[in-house]
């Protein structure tokens, strides 16, 4: 061995290399899958982080472990900050972490649930703000991507259920850090265009992490507030985000919510082919009832001449009440005035004749105004009563200009198919009669 080679002991490369690697990576963040997970009594944490082909052993030690809020579990996708260093006594290469959370999936699932919760408290989610799509929209935007699968979907679906309804896509960013600023300024757009009269949020399916701009607060208020009612069709059935929640109406899938919104015209053919087969029954139907119903108002109705019957035999009943009234009071004058003579003959007759006469004088006026006034209500009962009586007289009817019109076996013509062209008919005026032939027959429009 050569007098000028340098031997190093090992401990003095162990202290180099932790000199070198503290001085190089003083502190840093790293990624990794947490394993071998060790919590001894002391209150420290002794764990490794691995990918697909490394590993680093890693340690936290009580001060640090004890403040941390995130509880470790091996498998975890976790995030820490730490220095790099060498553990001497074994030469091993460890990282000394001084703060740990998770990673990945795991963080951005709490970040979703803490956002969750603070616009439920605002009340974004409540049903009460939710508004109901129109049954027939006249325009849809749809805001998503202009190259991505679930617009070919969306429009493929709407083309092939109700081709006739125009659509407007609004072009967005659906991934990436630019993709919620995109996605509100598209929604904009589609408010201030004033087409749509509904509007669909899209995109196809993803991780959390490629969805993650569909659960920014301010895209969550803009849809709260839009004046358009929207639907929002993001990722798969099991991908829920944000976005899915404040909107009016949440569909599992792009093509879905295409569904969702539009009529589909086959089945609209078919209801309507089944109502033109319906149609005809319900108006033979509808027929029947109102025939059946002139039945039996026919069967109520009465004929003028049995209410001219009755209102005459009211008249000959209201007479003979009348004079049977006239006669009584006549009977009971006689039977007065034969108690008067009586009367007389037994007293002074100049007195009496005085006193008598005084009280004949009397109940013959008094009689005079019954009958009078009898009389009066007899005639003012019987005007009453002609007046009724011309009310219902199919005479005061021909009077007024209408008139009957009988065929040659003197049978009323009531429609124009009770006769035929050239056939002769008799019409019966207010005023004398018309024999007539006809010419024309013509159906009520």
């Amino acid at each position: 061995m050569k007098k000028s080679q340098t031997i190093y002991q090992v401990s003095d490369i162990s202290n180099e290399m932790r000199r070198l690697m503290e001085a190089s990576y003083p502190q840093i963040w790293i990624e990794g899958e947490l394993s071998s997970l060790s919590t001894p009594a002391s209150g420290h944490l002794y764990f490794n982080l691995k990918d697909q082909s490394s590993q680093l052993r890693c340690a936290m030690f009580k001060g640090r472990a004890s403040i941390c809020r995130y509880k470790p579990k091996a498998g975890d996708l976790v995030r820490v900050r730490a220095k790099i260093s060498v553990y001497t006594a074994r030469g091993d290469l460890q990282c000394i972490v001084q703060h740990m959370e998770e990673a990945g999936e795991g963080l951005l699932q709490k970040r979703f649930e803490e956002l969750k919760q603070e616009l439920n408290e605002q009340g974004l989610f409540d049903q009460k703000y939710k508004r109901a799509l129109p049954k027939f929209p006249s325009h849809i935007g749809v805001i998503t991507s202009p190259s991505g699968a679930a617009i070919r979907d969306v429009l493929s679906t709407l083309a092939r259920r109700c081709p006739g309804i125009p659509v407007t896509v609004y072009p967005a960013v659906v991934q990436g850090d630019s993709a919620a600023k995109s996605l509100m300024q598209a929604l904009r757009d589609a408010v201030s265009h004033k087409r749509a009269d509904l509007l669909i949020l899209t995109r196809g399916g993803g991780s959390l992490e490629d969805l993650w701009c569909f659960n920014h607060d301010e895209l969550a208020k803009l849809i709260f507030d839009c004046p358009i009612p929207v639907v929002s069709g993001v990722g798969h059935e099991v991908d829920v985000t944000i976005a899915d929640l404040v909107a009016d109406v949440r569909a599992p899938t792009p093509t879905a919510a295409a569904e969702m919104v539009s009529p589909d015209t086959d089945q609209l053919f078919a209801q309507l082919k089944s109502l033109q087969h319906r149609l005809p029954n319900a108006k033979r139907r509808s027929i029947e009832r109102l025939g059946q119903n002139v039945d039996m108002l026919a069967k109520q109705l009465k004929h003028p001449r049995q209410s001219l019957q009755l209102q005459q035999r009211n008249v000959r009943n209201t007479a003979q009440r009348l004079q049977r009234a006239m006669n009584h009071n006549l009977k009971w004058q006689h039977s007065s005035l034969a108690n008067s003579s009586r009367t007389l003959a037994s007293q002074p007759l100049q007195r009496l004749i005085n006193r008598k006469h005084d009280s004949l004088k009397q109940t013959s006026e008094r009689l005079h105004r019954e009958n009078q006034l009898a009389l009066r209500s007899a005639k003012e009962k019987i005007n009453t009563i002609g007046g009724q009586l011309n009310l219902v007289s199919p005479l005061a009817t021909l009077e007024r200009g209408f008139s009957i019109t009988r065929d040659q076996d003197k049978n009323i013509v009531r429609t124009n198919t009770d006769t035929n062209v050239g056939s002769h008919v008799s019409i019966q005026l207010g005023s004398g009669s018309l024999e007539c032939e006809v010419i024309k027959t013509e159906n009520q429009s």
